[in-house]
């Protein structure tokens, strides 16, 4: 985990503070109150060492895929609707480097 070695903790004490499993993969604890561990007013605390899931948010498969889905989304993502717009070619894009990260997750 490049994550733990960013922050100066060994992966196993970083996976015991920061991420639970589930049947087909890690992931990162919610903390209460707020949506990552690691996200701060300015950005991401961790942003050299992000975990792919983080680094492509919000152009996941199933968020680019589904309009409604981006709509609930868009709803506290602070960078939704903000900056240059990113063409629907290059979100694509971005969600097949997720799908292919994570094969399991998208058959």
């Amino acid at each position: 985990m490049r994550a733990a070695g960013f922050v100066g903790m060994s992966a196993a004490r970083f996976e015991r503070k920061y991420v639970y499993r589930t049947r087909n993969r890690l992931r990162l604890r919610i903390p209460r109150g707020a949506h990552c561990h690691f996200l701060r007013d300015g950005g991401c605390g961790i942003h050299p060492a992000k975990p792919t899931q983080c680094r492509i948010f919000p152009f996941w498969p199933e968020l680019v895929e589904k309009p409604r889905a981006w709509a609930k989304t868009a709803a506290y993502c602070p960078g939704i609707g903000q900056g240059p717009l990113i063409q629907i070619k290059s979100a694509r894009a971005r969600a097949e480097e997720m799908r292919l990260e994570h094969a399991k997750l998208y058959p």
